[in-house]
């Protein structure tokens, strides 16, 4: 794959951070198909990643939307991809409008080297002591969006994320992510499943937010 098949994306700016749902930033994932839940794993198992689906009112999702298909439209015309678009992967439209949208990354790469954690760091750009936040915290997001093909044949793009920074971070324990949170904001910020191709934001549109911004920085690319 091509570097230009990935195309960086950030979400969520200081002023309007994005809400995290279900974040597994600390440890390694996989579905238990058996037992229908997630379960902590090593990296190297199969399925295994890290993960972080986040929120996103209806208009600013649309505007990512529109950028993630013209990026793989690019990439279709460029020979990269043989199968025209068909949706975002992760990307869910929810009963109130909004839009949330899900990036994992992988316990191992292609060549089955294991894989980095995600850097995740607080509001002061220093690594998070505790990276086990709740759904419920905020913060902004760097992703890859990446064209695939999924083993139906169905083409699309996945979104795979590298760092994330907590702005409002939420902690607790017990499987209570059912719940909402309400968490204050700490410190001061020094940062200045699928959804079809027809029209997926037919609900009214809320105001946007100021557009997302490059506060995380570079870092390594995953692949």
């Amino acid at each position: 794959m091509a570097k230009e098949d990935f195309m960086k994306v950030l979400v969520g700016t200081p002023d309007a951070p994005v809400e995290l749902k279900y974040p597994r930033l600390g440890e390694t994932m996989r579905f238990n198909t058996a037992e229908q839940r997630s379960e902590p794993c090593a990296p190297t198992a199969s399925g295994a990643s890290w993960s972080v689906t986040w929120v996103m009112p209806a208009e600013d999702a649309k505007a990512l939307y529109a950028k993630l298909k013209a990026h793989y439209d690019a990439r279709l015309a460029a020979g990269s991809i043989k199968t025209p678009f068909s949706t975002v992967f992760g990307m869910k439209k929810l009963e109130d409008g909004t839009v949330e949208f899900r990036a994992k990354r992988n316990g191992t790469k292609g060549n089955g080297e294991v894989n980095k954690p995600p850097l995740v760091i607080g509001g002061d750009k220093q690594p998070l002591a505790d990276p086990n936040v709740w759904g419920g915290s905020k913060g902004m997001i760097r992703a890859w969006a990446v064209p695939v093909t999924d083993p139906s044949g169905k083409g699309g793009l996945s979104l795979y994320f590298d760092a994330v920074q907590v702005t409002e971070p939420v902690y607790g324990g017990g499987g209570l992510d059912d719940f909402a949170s309400v968490a204050a904001p700490v410190g001061n910020d020094p940062f200045a499943a699928d959804a079809p191709a027809d029209d997926p934001f037919a609900a009214p549109a809320k105001p946007a937010p100021a557009p997302a911004s490059a506060s995380l920085g570079d870092d390594e690319i995953p692949w």
